[in-house]
């Protein structure tokens, strides 16, 4: 009895760390059992056997365990210390994080407040009356909601989803700015289509309701601070908040995407968005870009391994997440196009990195066209020396 107690304490933990509980009872059992096979683990963990593939594959995703290429699988643990270590620092962050929050908004109380007022407060909640509270907020909002969610706050907030319904049909504007981590979270696709999705340099969870009232929420915990009618300090941070969200970057167009292929796609955002490894471009393709090649590899992109429709489909993603803009492929014509409404270098940037594949591939591209529409969106076109074949756009946007 005392075993299956610590058992569950330890699933109810691992749950807090992002783990269903299908994945938690299988990384429990192979640090017990050490590598089983897929029929073992469902036998020692208890779980239904059409549940035990995906939930290996999902503990081998989040580095948690190693599964053998051989038949039958063996899945082995990856030992804790080096499996949670980003994510006990992640946490450590965050409670860093959630504490200078506070230690912000008290000061611009005590800042704010004239000698004579009334002392306004901050509540603590729970994590069950954090949920409880949000919902309730949320749903009898008039106006606005505005929320930073990580990870962990989106989890919270899907949780939400019957109230920010309600508050849509009343009207409300929805508006989240998820961290760039949260780029591929199987979660997205559930939010509602009305929600306004954005993705951004942010880093703590706060939902900001009606511009009076405020939850900061600690992700390392569950707990909160609400701070209800914040008139003065409220106001500072929902400008804070429109700031970041006038500098954040569309995502709702990628969100039915494939998690495997925004990840490749953020992952090379980040490669491009570097300044050492680019240059200006030039129309010579033959200088191999040897820079991009190795950071790539490094992230686990191997681009000349990469077949012709994921590796459009990918920069495709890559373009709509980094500047608003996306890759087209005219077959009639033979033509790519590559489109940006955030200006010409980066447009650029990624033309090298679509030349220099299609060159490996044995189609020696040409550009033949460079100009703005309407004075907002920048396109280069590049001619293909021979046809390819790639799946139809519905297909491509559907795997």
């Amino acid at each position: 009895m005392h075993r299956g107690h610590n058992a569950n304490d330890l699933v109810g933990s691992l749950e807090e760390l992002g783990l269903s509980r299908y994945e938690a009872g299988a990384y429990l059992t192979l640090i017990r059992k050490g590598s089983l096979a897929a029929s073992e683990i469902s036998y020692y963990a208890n779980l239904p056997r059409t549940k035990v593939y995906s939930t290996l594959k999902k503990l081998e995703k989040k580095r948690l365990s190693i599964v053998s290429q051989s038949k039958p699988l063996i899945c082995s643990a990856i030992p804790p210390e080096e499996a949670f270590r980003e994510i006990v620092k992640l946490y450590e962050r965050r409670s860093k994080n959630m504490k200078k929050i506070v230690d912000r908004l008290q000061r611009i109380t005590e800042e704010q407040r004239p000698k004579a007022s009334e002392e306004r407060r901050y509540y603590i909640l729970d994590p069950n009356s954090t949920l409880e509270k949000m919902k309730s907020l949320i749903a009898n909002s008039k106006s606005s909601v505005y929320a930073i969610l990580d990870s962990w706050g989106i989890q919270l907030i899907i949780q939400c989803k019957l109230a920010m319904i309600k508050a849509i049909t009343n009207g409300v504007n929805i508006r989240l700015l998820l961290a760039n981590q949260c780029i591929g979270n199987e979660n997205l696709p559930s939010l509602p289509e009305d929600i306004d999705l954005k993705i951004g340099n942010v880093t703590s969870n706060m939902i900001i309701i009606d511009s009076n009232n405020m939850v900061a929420v600690d992700s390392s915990n569950g707990k909160a601070a609400l701070f209800a009618s914040i008139d003065i300090f409220g106001l500072s941070q929902l400008r804070s908040f429109e700031t970041e969200w006038n500098n954040a970057l569309e995502i709702r167009q990628i969100v039915n995407m494939r998690p495997n292929i925004v990840m490749k796609a953020n992952k090379l955002v980040k490669i491009l968005e570097s300044a050492d490894i680019f240059g200006q471009i030039s129309k010579n393709w033959d200088e191999p870009t040897s820079a991009l090649i190795k950071s790539a590899q490094k992230l686990g992109i191997d681009i000349f391994d990469t077949g012709i429709d994921e590796m459009l489909t990918i920069i495709d993603c890559a373009l709509r997440i980094s500047c608003s803009g996306g890759l087209t492929h005219d077959k009639i014509n033979n033509l790519m196009s590559i489109r940006s409404k955030v200006g010409s270098e980066s447009v650029s940037r990624w033309v090298l990195l679509l030349a220099t594949y299609l060159k490996h591939v044995g189609n020696d591209p040409k550009i033949i066209r460079d100009f703005k529409l309407n004075g907002v969106e920048d396109t280069i076109h590049i001619k293909l020396s021979k046809p390819i074949s790639t799946k139809s756009n519905e297909e491509t946007d559907s795997d």
